[in-house]
């Protein structure tokens, strides 16, 4: 018997990475299609223009035929392409669009302009938890961000940075968090009851028992241009790759 199809589509795989000379901002989005909905679960940062246009498209989706964009949070990473969907009615905390309106000066992640480029769109402001369609769940987890929030879609949760990576999960802690909210390690620890399977927001998806474990293998290939007149050099990692990074200088 052949397996029901998963309702989640990644148009981006995030990526636990950090760098010495560029911020990655590499995080997850994704598309549920899923109770005759078409929803896309955060948007990217603007980096992602272009090519989430042309995924879209081989997909044979319309922008225009998203109905619903949930943003999990408006960090830059994650809320920079919502204008895209022009149809799309966009889901937010009502605290992360109060926050949005008035980001801390010192928060580089939230764009001072975020909450008036938000305000220009078909904006539906989310108080609590709550159903937007059968077997899709709403839920808060608050602490990354003032008004974070998850989609459950039956037992698989897309977290967005409630839950970083899957060794937040492990660790029990977050790894990093640009605050320090007690409530960012109660959302952690809360959305692994809540789901059997969790998208996060920099990582790739995985399971929470027997074990905590990794759907699928990874694969990366970083392209440098190191030469402007030679040939570029190119990096490719993956599960084939060690573990561990003692060896770096």
């Amino acid at each position: 018997m052949s397996e029901t199809p998963s309702p989640i589509t990644l148009l981006f795989t995030g990526v636990p990475a950090a760098a010495d000379r560029f911020i990655p901002g590499i995080s997850t989005v994704a598309l549920v299609r899923s109770a005759g909905r078409t929803i896309l679960f955060d948007t990217g940062p603007y980096a992602y223009r272009p090519i989430l246009q042309g995924r879209l498209k081989r997909l044979g989706i319309d922008p225009a035929a998203i109905d619903t964009v949930v943003l999990s949070h408006v960090h830059w990473d994650c809320a920079a392409n919502a204008d895209l969907f022009p149809n799309a009615q966009v889901l937010i905390h009502e605290r992360e669009l109060a926050y949005a309106d008035a980001p801390q000066t010192h928060d580089a992640r939230t764009q001072g302009y975020i909450g008036r480029v938000l305000r220009k769109l078909r904006l539906s402001p989310i108080s609590g938890e709550q159903d937007i369609a059968e077997g899709l769940r709403l839920v808060e987890l608050p602490g990354h961000t003032p008004g974070s929030m998850g989609l459950l879609v039956g037992r698989a949760l897309l977290a967005g940075d409630a839950v970083t990576c899957a060794g937040d999960a492990v660790a029990g802690e977050i790894g990093y968090q640009p605050v320090d909210d007690p409530r960012a390690r109660e959302s952690l620890l809360r959305a692994l009851t809540l789901a059997d399977i969790i998208y996060p927001g920099h990582d790739r998806a995985f399971r929470i028992a027997p074990k905590i474990e990794y759907l699928e293998d990874y694969a990366l290939r970083l392209r440098l241009f190191t030469d402007p007149a030679g040939a570029d050099e190119e990096i490719q990692i993956g599960s084939f790759a060690a573990k561990s990074f003692a060896s770096w200088p």
